[in-house]
């Protein structure tokens, strides 16, 4: 595997890339990638979690190979870092699903595909070189989930996710502010995209 470097000087860190998307994505695509539920207290926390933590370079101490492989649900990767199941991806790019498993599985790491895709769960594991696990939420009773669990373990997927945190959907209030008016016809034209 060859590491390929970043190309783009105007992108050097997260919020930068929020920026960027916040000026190509619709509002209300934006503002779903972007929010969280409710009014964002454990979205703020978990911000606040990831800031606290510092990496502190160290100079002068010979390292003769960094090596960054490991094993993660019983899937071996080279880069320590899966990525997380992220709903509805396709509204953000066309390739959705599909071109983030196939990235991952360049960069040497597993895609973890949420149960909310855009993509048949077939297409995201043939588009992938690397592990792909299913994110399974319990939606649609036992038998829904029992077809969904079928079908990853026929197309080869290498895990089960198994999330319990969203037993009924959370408001979110940011999407509900991209909208003037909850009957304009733009509430319904959101909740069939992201139907």
């Amino acid at each position: 595997m060859t590491s390929k470097s970043v190309k783009s000087p105007r992108v050097v860190n997260i919020e930068d890339l929020r920026n960027l998307a916040r000026r190509r994505l619709p509002k209300m695509v934006f503002d779903y990638l972007d929010g969280g539920a409710d009014a964002e207290v454990t979205l703020r926390e978990n911000c606040r979690a990831f800031e606290s933590v510092t990496f502190r370079p160290r100079q002068a101490v010979s390292v003769p190979a960094c090596d960054l492989r490991t094993r993660v649900l019983g899937i071996d990767v080279s880069f320590p870092a899966l990525l997380a199941p992220v709903g509805y991806s396709r509204l953000m790019h066309p390739g959705g699903e599909v071109a983030a498993a196939r990235a991952a599985g360049a960069a040497g790491t597993a895609y973890i595909l949420s149960t909310i895709s855009g993509h048949r769960l077939e297409d995201v594991k043939a588009g992938s070189s690397g592990a792909v696990c299913y994110q399974l939420y319990l939606l649609g009773g036992r038998e829904a989930a029992e077809g969904a669990i079928e079908r990853a373990r026929a197309a080869g997927y290498s895990a089960l996710v198994v999330t319990v945190d969203t037993a009924v959907g959370g408001m979110r209030e940011r999407r509900e502010d991209s909208f003037p008016a909850a009957d304009s016809g733009a509430s319904r034209m959101v909740d069939g995209l992201l139907a």
